[in-house]
């Protein structure tokens, strides 16, 4: 019922009380890549962007296309919202934070926009796997076109 009902708190952008929902539904359920899709999200929401981090590093390392073929229309995904809001009325303290927030973000709707910002942050473990997987995925995108 968890997942269901966490769903329905997504898709009406109470990511609050999706945030709970979807935590008991992935404690029932740890390998559901839907679940842990939407997390991110509520967690980047939630001003939790640590726990959206790290969950976004295990999910593109497991698979990375859950997140690059979202369709933002048939998904109703907010990400198009989220961004517009951190990219134009929101000012940023920390600019780091904000271009991670807006990494993740952007993966779930252009992945060359993603590695962007992505680009924009010092080089540590965490970013250089996260390149060396987008930039990886662009190649295999770029080879079958």
């Amino acid at each position: 019922m968890s997942e269901m009902l966490g769903n329905q708190y997504f898709l009406a952008r109470k990511f609050c009380e999706a945030l709970t929902e979807l935590e008991e539904a992935l404690n029932k359920d740890l390998f559901n890549k839907s679940i842990r899709k939407k997390l991110i999200i509520c967690y980047l929401k939630t001003n939790r962007l640590d726990k959206a981090l790290k969950l976004f590093i295990q999910l593109i390392n497991e698979d990375i296309d859950i997140i690059i073929n979202t369709d933002p229309i048939l998904d109703d995904c907010p990400c198009p919202e989220i961004i517009y809001e951190l990219e134009n009325t929101l000012e940023a303290e920390d600019t780091n934070e904000r271009n991670i927030a807006l990494g993740i973000l952007w993966l779930y709707c252009d992945l060359s926009t993603s590695i962007k910002y992505f680009s924009k942050l010092p080089v540590n473990d965490d970013v250089r796997f996260i390149l060396n997987k987008l930039n990886k995925s662009c190649n295999q995108t770029n080879r079958t076109e």
